[in-house]
This record gives C-alpha cells, sequence and structure tokens, in this order.
C-alpha cells in the first residue's frame, strides 16, 4: 500500500514531513539553543594547527588524541590552542570556514587575539 500526499503538501513526497532540519527542535513550547564551539587545536609533535568545530568540545579533543580521526591521527597528541562558543552551527561553520583561510600562522594568531573583540568582522 502506497500512501498519498496533498496535491498542495509541498516536496517531492519522499521527504519526511517532520525532518528536525526543517525545523527547530520544540519542547513544551520552548526553544532548545544549541551551543557550538570553534576550535585550534596544535599538536606537540610539529606544531602545525588543525580548525574545527563541535557542539562538544571535550569530545572532539579526546577524539582527536585517541587517533579517531583520519586527518589529526597521525601527529597525536594535540592540545586545545584557541576556541570561541557561538550560538548556531551556520554562525560555527561559517567562522571555521574564515579561520582555514587564513594563510599564514601570523594571520591566524592575530585573528585569534582579536576575534572576541570584532567577531566576524
Amino acid at each position: 500500500m502506497v500512501r498519498m500526499l496533498d496535491c498542495d503538501s509541498g516536496g517531492r513526497g519522499f521527504e519526511p514531513r517532520h525532518s528536525p532540519f526543517n525545523k527547530p527542535r520544540e519542547t513544551r513550547g520552548f526553544f532548545i539553543q544549541m551551543e557550538f564551539y570553534v576550535y585550534i587545536v596544535q599538536t606537540e609533535k610539529d606544531g602545525s594547527f588543525y580548525f574545527g568545530q563541535t557542539n562538544n568540545l571535550e569530545n572532539r579533543l579526546t577524539r582527536h588524541n585517541a587517533g579517531s580521526e583520519k586527518y589529526t591521527s597521525k601527529k597525536t597528541p594535540w592540545k586545545l590552542f584557541w576556541h570561541t562558543k557561538v550560538s548556531s552551527r551556520a554562525e560555527a561553520m561559517k567562522l571555521e570556514k574564515k579561520l582555514k583561510n587564513l594563510k599564514s600562522t601570523k594571520r591566524m594568531m592575530e585573528f585569534s587575539d582579536n576575534y572576541r573583540e570584532n567577531p566576524l568582522s
């Protein structure tokens, strides 16, 4: 048996009607606001940096140091160099991209020092 959708329901007919990606999650009338972190870790092996974003900073650092992440597994151990908290994943992704586009260590250091005063300027 195939379920027919109303003509005015929108979509192509196979998307879930209540996708967590379509609406903010709501619990008893309150919206859940998740915090995300943008971070820079530095390897003790050769001093190089890795930029990332996550909603659980402690867990993410543990995964980097356990060798669970392909890109960072060869250069363990890693230490947290810098991080900041942002209010949405979209903001975290935007800031992470900005950090990854900084081509020199000097520019990255200047950015991390000044970010709190002038976010995403």
